[in-house]
């Protein structure tokens, strides 16, 4: 699909021009005309095809960039964003291991099932009554110790078959899984941070007594599309982790 210089005519006032021009790039991701992990046509390229500044677009590509939407590689170019490098599946996790080098936690599935979504499941991903969802517990692990308790909310509309895949492959990425085989991208995750007592769930998983404190992560991930796709919360024995975050 190609977007002509006509779609962006004529142009709303209340908008600035680069902001009309970033939604009509995120469509074309949408619409899969661009594909994860795919060259993006080059500034001077998309400024002729809009008819408008190649700042006007470089300034776009850069609030995609902010938003991790597209990925910016110094003398290659700029790539839409993908969760299938080395890297990349990992970008949304905070938690970091004091006593071990592993850039990234081991993960082992507990249980994966399915059901009609609770009240509390259709709140925090916007699902009708009778909508069923995927819930899955994994422990994940630095240096061979379970730190890491996660609870995970899927909704099932747009990924028929997931609790099959998902057991088959019990990927330590579930976004790159979404990715490659329903092309849905996660973009965006939106957190807050508690301190919580483990209960006898915790305590049994994570090798804690009953009422040790925790520290609680409740997250939801959205889609390019902003549509909210996984409810998760983790349980974390922060003895021997941390969170980390960097703002520039």
């Amino acid at each position: 699909m190609s977007v002509r210089k006509a779609e962006i005519e004529p142009r709303p006032e209340f908008q600035p021009l680069y902001l009309q021009i970033k939604q009509l790039l995120i469509q074309r991701v949408l619409s899969g005309d661009w594909k994860p992990a795919q060259l993006l046509p080059s500034e001077m390229k998309l400024a002729d095809e809009y008819n408008v500044s190649q700042g006007t677009v470089r300034k776009a590509i850069e609030e995609m960039a902010a938003e991790n939407l597209v990925v910016r590689q110094q003398g290659k170019g700029t790539f839409v964003a993908t969760h299938r490098s080395s890297v990349r599946p990992y970008r949304f996790i905070r938690l970091k291991s004091d006593a071990s080098n592993e850039a990234h936690p081991a993960t082992k599935f507990v249980s994966i099932k399915t059901g009609i979504a609770t009240q509390a499941e259709r709140e925090r991903l916007g699902l009708p009554a009778g909508d069923r969802v995927l819930r899955a517990e994994r422990l994940r692990s630095f240096a061979g110790r379970d730190c890491i308790l996660e609870r995970i909310v899927l909704r099932l509309d747009r990924f028929p078959g997931l609790e099959d895949i998902l057991g088959r492959l019990r990927p330590g990425s579930i976004y790159s899984l979404l990715e490659q085989d329903y092309r849905v991208m996660i973009v965006r995750v939106a957190e807050q941070l508690r301190a919580a007592a483990a209960d006898k769930a915790d305590a049994k998983l994570l090798g804690v007594a009953v009422g040790f404190p925790l520290l609680e992560i409740d997250r939801i991930a959205y889609s390019l599309d902003q549509q909210p796709i996984e409810w998760r919360v983790s349980r974390c024995d922060s003895r021997f982790l941390h969170y980390a975050v960097e703002n520039t």
